[in-house]
């Protein structure tokens, strides 16, 4: 009598998915409102959740919030804020630790500014509210190291590019986060 076995092992390179949070993401907007030209830093929160489909490619959804406060002569209450989701598509390449991803996002958003002329402590006497639909669109770099099978620390650049009524908002951001994999 004889028997046969066959074992097979999973393959460590391969994962269905990987998906998390983007909890720290430093910027810096460039936008003309109706108010005024705005250069300032920025700072948001995210998530991104990455399909792998065979061995170089990845598809999946991604959004967040950008936010940016600046001044005006009677306040620094002022801010534009930016959120956007939509899907991405691009190819992927792991290696030992290491996770390479180059993609391209497009998504709708809107942005939203409240610009304060003037207020009294904490009561706003002068303010325009405007929000408006946002077409958004970008390159995502990213690069994951993976701390054990099932979670890894991701690094990405991105530069958003919003366009919404006639105008631009531009956001070059680092996004820092915590992938959770299968």
């Amino acid at each position: 009598m004889l028997i046969t076995m066959h074992i097979f092992s999973q393959n460590n390179k391969s994962n269905l998915y990987s998906g998390g949070m983007l909890f720290y993401q430093p910027g810096y907007t460039t936008t003309s409102t109706d108010y005024q030209t705005l250069k300032n830093n920025s700072n948001s929160i995210g998530g991104i959740l990455r399909f792998y489909i065979s061995d170089y490619f990845t598809a999946g959804i991604y959004g967040g919030s950008q936010r940016t406060k600046y001044i005006t002569e009677g306040s620094d209450n002022s801010y534009i804020s930016l959120g956007y989701g939509g899907p991405f598509a691009g190819v992927s390449h792991k290696s030992g630790k290491f996770r390479y991803t180059l993609s391209v996002f497009a998504g709708m958003g809107s942005v939203k500014n409240l610009h304060v002329q003037s207020q009294s402590e904490n009561k706003l006497t002068d303010a325009y509210l405007t929000k408006y639909p946002a077409l958004v669109y970008s390159p995502i770099l990213s690069v994951d190291y993976a701390l054990n099978s099932k979670i890894s620390f991701t690094l990405q650049g991105v530069y958003l590019i919003a366009n919404y009524d006639n105008k631009f908002l531009y956001n070059p951001t680092l996004q820092f986060g915590i992938l959770f994999n299968r």
